[in-house]
């Protein structure tokens, strides 16, 4: 009897840890799980095809959020400044209330420079655990985690004291280890 009520606790607590996502969340220091999509642009994106590139940002997105529609010109712009540096970026968009002709009419709307790629059933958030758009993981060539969190500190432009993404992304660059490898992101919620 004694044992009884001391494994009820210990399985309630397994069990809400469980559910909680954490058990299998990815941070830095972490490998990714490597992922192969065929995507509806008719391109395949397998993330360990990208071993030249000096980093690998993986942001998840979406059509509708207002957090990310905030971020596309500063988006587009981090793009246009890194890509050149062979800096490799991937738009995923995980929420199953975003068709594919929704996300192809606001890809083509936006002009965005680094390709949409949809995720079906949730694999790869379900794989990075990842909860939020907008949210980064930033990967070497060797998929390790170096970077995870958020684009910078404020979904208005004039208000942006911390850049954090470019921070990460310049200290790889340079071959600093990131300085602040977690922020704390914001937005809306993946809709599994």
């Amino acid at each position: 009897m004694k044992n009884q009520k001391f494994l009820i606790p210990v399985f309630f607590i397994l069990f809400s840890f469980i559910l909680s996502g954490n058990l299998y969340s990815i941070e830095p220091g972490d490998k990714a799980k490597d992922f192969k999509v065929v995507n509806f642009d008719g391109k395949t994106y397998q993330l360990s095809d990208q071993k030249d590139a000096a980093a690998i940002v993986i942001m998840f997105w979406s059509t509708e959020c207002p957090f990310v529609q905030a971020y596309n010109d500063r988006v587009v712009s981090l793009v246009n400044a890194y890509q050149s540096k062979n800096v490799v970026f991937w738009g995923i968009n995980s929420n199953n209330t975003e068709s594919i002709d929704r996300i192809q009419e606001h890809y083509a709307d936006k002009k965005y420079n680094f390709p949409m790629i949809k995720d079906k059933n949730n694999a790869i958030a379900d794989m990075f655990e990842a909860t939020r758009t907008p949210e980064v993981f930033v990967l070497d060539k060797n998929l390790t985690v170096l970077y995870h969190g958020r684009i910078d500190d404020s979904r208005v432009p004039d208000e942006v004291k911390s850049t954090d993404l470019k921070n990460a992304l310049d200290e790889i660059l340079s071959g600093k280890e990131v300085s602040g490898k977690i922020t704390k992101q914001f937005g809306c919620t993946i809709k599994r």
